[in-house]
């Protein structure tokens, strides 16, 4: 889509710009084109409608074009985004991790196709820190970075994803804007065409009062889709308009209506078209207004009925079937969710379902019936998810927690793999070389020793004295190309990761702008370690210790970010293909454990403590203290290759036994306090929980092991680089909570 900047100056003039009352801003608050669909799936009648709630969006869309529906909740305070997923008719997948939208007290949601003409994107505002951006999430593994739009006007409150038609317009949705912090009028509505190519300011209308809650719904089959908007503040006003010709029409307006008001559109009642409902939050009453005739340029609605709920209303959605429609009532303070029916002149209860310890937050009706959402108190974002059926029935339906709202940093992985693509300069094997590299904003450096691909044995031979059970069968083995660190990490490499604060002001004094330093300042960084965690053995050219497999992982993308160049843990079939460097021996020196003192530091000669990286003898393909001096994580949950081997396997390819919980995790080459036999090339160690037994915390740390000052690594980057969605899986390996 380009840069996805608004051209819109102030003080230009617009074609047909014009000054209008409170009661006609609304006007271009517009309509989109209907989406055709089977049943479960969106359609004319199942609308991308977005609802509010004391803390969060709700919305519906087809955020990855398969044609099915799918479900955002957005929090109001973070701006952060969780979206589930109808991968397959019925069955919805919620996606992991948060989509953090870069906006921070969202005051307006929308939902259209702004980016591709096949799948739906959120348009979302905040009015404080005058923002608008849209964010694409294609998948439960992907998520684009979003893309912020750029206006010259303040404040923008409200925003409507729509098709405003006339010359110019394109198969997209467009953006109407409402802006409420503007000088000397305060209140705009800022017309935006979407060309493709970014968007373009074409109209600007100076309002007396705010539009809020705007949102798009199809009438009649046969003709475009209109808007609703309230006006006023308080709202007081509803607007219905068109604006498919690229002129403003406006359809009905509706007046004096109780101040925050709040408005939805549904087939209720057999003999109407469709039910207009409006409803006060935490009022008793409920507004209804059918619409009788619907005609190109004008809405005639019928005489209003109301209701009494007898309970304070929270929210109010309109269930998707056929005529009559249910409604869905979340009342008293989120204590209780009622399916309910228009009988008449009374609404019946069909089900209800109360709360027990926490409360509703919202509800949001799908094809298929409704999620609930639920907190420990009200007034709190939602924590946890129950379905419920369209006949109100949630026993058996899916439930459980839904993603974290917590600081994630996975929606950087697709700009970070954009760097490095960018950055690729090797393409073969027989392009690789040995480099040396230097962090930008940094004297820093780390040396790359390239690997060749090929087969070897991994494991221990039976014939091998030394060799353990879990190291048994030995088993045939092909690795792709990749490099290795010639050393251990350092302490030199790792403070720069550790001390987030302490590497910016360096790189200041360095001077110069790395720039994908934005994309690394993003990567979670670890908390303040509990102790001094060299625990005194030094650091200026010692190998990095006691951090979390989880810390590794992190350090590998924030080194990615860094330098362009794609990082990460070896497995343990790399890990022990690179220490045999071609052999086949005990060690890669030999057999012979008399041999060590040459090439290791451990439990005979490093006086208990790890030692300067590369003061031993190399192994044949230049690799240091790949035995001894400190152990070395491998990106492997640990298992006996009893468990991991299938009967009649011939060769694995590029094994990786990938991690699914925090205990035990592979680590490799034994340390300064190990025995020979622990430093064999094929000898293994599994993490343990003990390894933070003296960490005071409660929940201990995910970034520091107090008692495992033998522990390190080093790090691999691979010939080819693999798409985001595995960048991820690598780099966030389930193993963030140990």
């Amino acid at each position: 889509m380009g840069e996805w900047i608004g051209r819109f100056r102030k003080g230009m003039e617009f074609p047909g710009r014009v000054r209008l009352g409170g009661g006609l801003l609304a006007v271009y608050l517009v309509c989109f084109a209907p989406w055709c669909i089977a049943a479960g799936q969106v359609d004319t009648d199942f609308r991308a409608w977005v609802y509010e709630t004391a803390v969060e969006f709700l919305a519906t869309g087809d955020f990855d074009g398969d044609n099915r529906v799918d479900v955002v909740i957005v929090d109001k305070s973070s701006g952060k985004c969780r979206f589930a997923y109808q991968l397959q008719p019925g069955q919805y997948t919620w996606a992991e991790d948060n989509r953090p939208s870069g906006v921070r007290g969202v005051t307006g949601v929308s939902v259209g196709r702004l980016i591709q003409t096949d799948r739906d994107a959120l348009a979302i505002t905040s009015a404080d820190a005058n923002l608008l951006v849209i964010l694409e999430s294609p998948s439960p593994q992907m998520v684009a970075q979003p893309r912020e739009i750029h206006l010259e006007v303040m404040g923008p409150n409200a925003v409507l994803a729509c098709d405003i038609g006339g010359e110019g317009n394109t198969v997209l949705d467009d953006l109407v804007v409402a802006s409420m912090y503007n000088s000397p009028d305060p209140y705009l509505l800022t017309v935006f065409r979407n060309t493709g190519r970014g968007l373009q300011a074409l109209d600007q209308i100076t309002m007396d009062q705010p539009a809020t809650l705007p949102n798009r719904s199809v009438l009649r089959p046969d003709l475009p889709a209109v808007a609703l908007g309230m006006v006023g503040d308080p709202p007081t006003e509803l607007v219905m308009s068109r604006f498919d010709t690229g002129r403003p029409e406006v359809l009905a307006r509706l007046t004096d209506l109780p101040p925050r008001s709040v408005y939805t559109l549904g087939r209720l009642r057999e003999e109407a078209l469709m039910d207009l409902l409006l409803y006060q939050p935490g009022s008793a009453e409920i507004r209804v207004r059918s619409i009788l005739r619907v005609e190109r340029f004008g809405v005639e609605f019928g005489p209003e009925t109301r209701f009494d709920w007898h309970r304070p209303i929270d929210l109010v959605c309109v269930v998707p079937g056929p005529a009559p429609q249910r409604l869905l009532i979340v009342s008293d303070a989120g204590q209780r969710v009622s399916w309910v029916q228009i009988r008449g002149e009374r609404l019946e209860i069909a089900a209800e379902i109360l709360a027990e310890v926490e409360r509703f937050t919202g509800a949001l009706p799908v094809p298929e019936g409704a999620f609930l959402f639920l907190a420990p108190t009200n007034n709190k974002p939602s924590w946890r998810y129950q379905f419920c059926t369209s006949g109100g029935q949630t026993e058996g339906q899916p439930s459980g927690l839904l993603p974290s709202l917590a600081d994630s940093d996975v929606a950087t992985i697709p700009a970070i793999y954009q760097a490095i693509m960018a950055n690729r300069d090797v393409q073969t094997e027989a392009e690789m070389k040995p480099y040396t590299n230097t962090i930008p904003g940094t004297q820093v450096r780390y040396v790359m020793v390239p690997v060749p691909g090929g087969e070897f044995i991994m494991g221990s031979r039976e014939e091998d004295p030394e060799g353990r059970p879990d190291e048994r069968p030995a088993h045939r083995v092909r690795i792709s190309p990749f490099w290795i660190g010639m050393f251990e990490v350092t302490w030199n490499e790792f403070e720069l990761f550790m001390y987030p604060e302490d590497e910016k002001r360096l790189r200041q004094e360095m001077g110069g702008q790395n720039p994908t330093d934005p994309l690394a300042d993003a990567v979670a960084r670890p908390s303040k370690p509990y102790t001094e965690m060299s625990f005194g053995m030094g650091k200026d050219g010692y190998p990095a210790i006691s951090m979390t497999h989880h810390a590794a992982n992190k350090y590998c993308q924030w080194l990615s970010a860094k330098t362009g160049h794609f990082y990460r843990l070896p497995t343990e079939a790399e890990w022990e293909y690179a220490c045999r460097a071609g052999t086949t021996n005990a060690y890669s020196f030999g057999d012979d454990p008399a041999l060590l003192d040459q090439y290791a530091w451990y439990e005979d000669n490093s006086d208990f403590k790890y030692h300067k990286v590369g003061r031993k003898r190399p192994n044949p393909w230049g690799l240091y203290d790949m035995h001894g001096n400190v152990a070395e994580w491998c990106l492997d949950q640990y298992e006996p290759y009893q468990k991991l081997l299938a009967p009649g396997m011939d060769v694995l390819i590029n094994p990786w036994n990938r991690a699914t919980r925090p205990y035990p995790h592979v680590t490799r080459g034994g340390s300064f306090d190990d025995p020979p036999w622990r430093l064999r090339s094929a000898a293994r160690r599994p993490s343990d929980r003990s390894w933070k037994m003296r960490d005071p915390q409660l929940p201990k740390s995910i970034w520091w092991l107090t008692d495992a000052p033998f522990v390190g690594f080093r790090i691999v980057r691979p010939l080819e680089v693999p798409p985001p969605e595995e960048m991820k899986r690598y780099w966030i390996s389930g193993t963030e909570r140990d």
